[in-house]
């Protein structure tokens, strides 16, 4: 059994957006590389990128935050899941409030 408490996991940068903090909960499990929560203020954005090698699953906690996929906006809202497959060219456009993501990245 592995129990993570949010309160004691480190906080590190986003590879691609280095002002976006998240903590990465888990690695390593089974077709999960990893899971992470992030908290985005108002304003906040992340550069258009990609990912290759998985599929990269949003999970809005709370708040409001608009994505493009492949040049289509997507507004995430608290409750909402969002899941980029790989290749699909991906940022976030516009965080209109604090917004709480969990979100994970799984192995093709």
């Amino acid at each position: 059994m592995k129990h993570y408490r949010l309160e004691d996991l480190p906080e590190t940068s986003v590879s691609h957006d280095p002002h976006i903090k998240k903590r990465v909960y888990a690695g390593g499990v089974s077709c999960i590389e990893k899971i992470s929560h992030a908290v985005l203020k108002p304003g906040d954005t992340a550069r258009q990128h990609a990912h290759e090698g998985g599929f990269e699953i949003f999970f809005c906690a709370a708040g409001e935050a608009v994505f493009r996929i492949n040049g289509e906006d997507v507004s995430l809202g608290g409750g909402d899941c969002l899941i980029v497959e790989p290749g699909d060219l991906h940022e976030i456009k516009l965080v209109r409030k604090r917004t709480e993501l969990f979100y994970f990245f799984a192995a093709r």
